[in-house]
């Protein structure tokens, strides 16, 4: 027998998704800060959105901090930190 379940982050990935399809068009190339998808994350989970998230999302985008795309790097040991590794290695 064999019993199908969905993980809770898919779950709560495709209520988000629902709901913002009925209104962008393409929302899986649609870009999104990552305050704003921890919020509405964090609603659809009836879990309280944090203050640090809450200020994020809710400030004038001019005054959101963005690094540069040459001055991030991805997490040591990372999914994308491994990938980044692998590319390099294959391109060599």
């Amino acid at each position: 027998m064999t019993i199908a379940t969905t993980a809770p982050v898919t779950a709560a990935l495709t209520a988000l998704y629902a709901e913002l399809a009925v209104e962008i068009p393409d929302v899986l190339s649609t870009p999104f800060t990552f305050a704003t998808l921890w919020a509405d994350l964090a609603r659809l989970a009836g879990e309280p959105v944090p203050r640090d998230v809450a200020a994020v999302r809710d400030a004038p985008l001019a005054l959101v901090p963005v690094l540069p795309l040459t001055e991030r790097s991805p997490l040591r040991g990372s999914y994308c930190w491994m990938s980044t590794r692998t590319a390099a290695a294959l391109t060599r």
